[in-house]
């Protein structure tokens, strides 16, 4: 991924994963043992083939699904697109695809600007796919009014944008931005019951949103006096900050400047910060960590999938998956778990349903009932997980924290912040 956002935390997971993906062993492209696989001799089934588990081919007609994902530009994330395809490859290969039939993907790749993501939605939509698989992209105004003039679903990805949070043919199995930005606030007010806090925040249009109509608005619904602090885009010394940010004498910092966080939290230190750190999942990525040193130790980040050193039979399936199908060059962070995730949900639901009309399929989602959530928290897609955010089916994150310079656990707890949105009303 090439990008400032908050999406680079899980690199520290990847490292902490590598003796998972070591133990999967070397090729194992011709090999479908698993533990449920009789004739083939335990010794022989790598940890990887276990959990891929049994091969099952789909051999039916191909179903065309749309994907318009940011590929290019000073922000991209070709991982997110490398993940649907092995994703893709994993469940053609050992689910049977949907139904049966072989899902074959139509990419698009875009620019960041609408007018692109337009033209590309309506390049798909010539390909009469049966729905849009949801990508990372950030041009979502531009493509949806062609998804909605075509009566198309759209199926999980990463909603960048109050567009794919909201349209009604939108469905969505995690929140950015919003939802893990409470999550980390709750946690922080539960923990440490601050009484006063600054939010420092990147001053720009996205920065002020998060830092000013997200984050503050959130603390101070929790009864925490809140100060939001601008910090410019582009500055060599950040002393002044810090030492804005301290004079108030808060309990709790919160950084959410994802151009800056090392040189923040080195500021903070040097003026003498002894806040408790919560911020961005930024903070906690590896060239954030190494940059920041020890002004990094403590702070708290949310992060909506487990991380890759889990050790569940997700995160196991998902790293078999992605050195199976992958590649190595593929970044595994959490633009990549969100594309596999949303790829694993969609052949759940619609897997049993025969006609892959954009009501039945809409209909598989939006039932309100609880449904597993491939790497992350259950989602419920009944408008309520949320506020004004309707199309958001779940908000809850993994609260993680540095610890002797190591992205660990904070609790083996799924937090959600979700009761304490307060969205502006104009």
């Amino acid at each position: 991924m090439k990008t400032t956002g908050n999406w680079m935390a899980c690199f520290a997971a990847v490292a902490a994963a590598g003796a998972v993906l070591a133990g999967c062993g070397g090729d194992d492209s011709s090999s479908s043992a698993s533990k449920g696989d009789s004739s083939a001799p335990a010794a022989t089934a790598t940890p990887a083939a276990a959990a891929l588990g049994s091969e099952n081919k789909a051999s039916g007609t191909p179903i065309t699904v749309g994907l318009l994902n940011l590929e290019s530009g000073p922000v991209a994330f070709p991982e997110y697109s490398a993940a649907a395809k092995a994703a893709v490859s994993y469940i053609n290969d050992y689910k049977g695809g949907i139904g049966g039939h072989p899902v074959q993907l139509e990419l698009c790749a875009t620019d960041g600007q609408p007018a692109t993501s337009a033209r590309c939605a309506g390049q798909v939509v010539d390909k009469k796919p049966a729905f849009i698989l949801g990508g990372a992209d950030i041009g979502g105004p531009g493509s949806f009014p062609i998804y909605e003039k075509a009566k198309l679903a759209y199926l999980g990805g990463v909603p960048f944008t109050p567009v794919e949070s909201n349209a009604p043919n939108s469905v969505e199995f995690i929140s950015i931005s919003i939802g893990d930005n409470l999550a980390a606030a709750k946690y922080a007010v539960d923990q440490f019951h601050p009484k006063k806090a600054v939010v420092l925040y990147t001053d720009n249009t996205q920065g002020k949103a998060i830092g000013v109509g997200v984050i503050t608005p959130s603390l101070k619904s929790q009864g925490v006096d809140t100060k939001p602090i601008p910090v410019p885009e582009s500055t060599g010394d950040l002393s002044s900050v810090a030492a804005s940010a301290i004079q108030a004498q808060p309990d709790l910092i919160y950084v959410n400047t994802p151009n800056a966080c090392p040189q923040i939290l080195k500021a903070l230190k040097a003026v003498g910060n002894t806040a408790k750190l919560a911020g961005i999942e930024l903070c906690t990525a590896p060239p954030a960590l190494k940059a920041a040193g020890d002004a990094a130790e403590g702070i708290f980040v949310a992060d909506p999938f487990d991380s890759l050193d889990a050790g569940t039979d997700d995160t196991n399936l998902f790293l078999a998956a992605m050195q199976k199908y992958g590649g190595k060059a593929v970044v595994l962070d959490s633009l990549a778990q969100a594309a596999f995730s949303s790829v694993m949900n969609v052949q759940e639901r619609l897997n049993d349903v025969k006609d892959l009309n954009t009501d039945a399929i809409l209909g598989a989602f939006k039932d309100g009932q609880s449904h597993p959530n491939f790497m992350a928290h259950e989602y419920t897609c009944d408008g309520k997980q949320l506020p004004a955010n309707a199309a958001i089916c779940n908000a809850y994150q993994r609260i993680k924290t540095v610890k002797d310079g190591k992205v660990i656990p904070a609790t083996d707890e799924w937090v959600s912040g979700a009761s304490n949105y307060q969205p502006a009303t104009h």
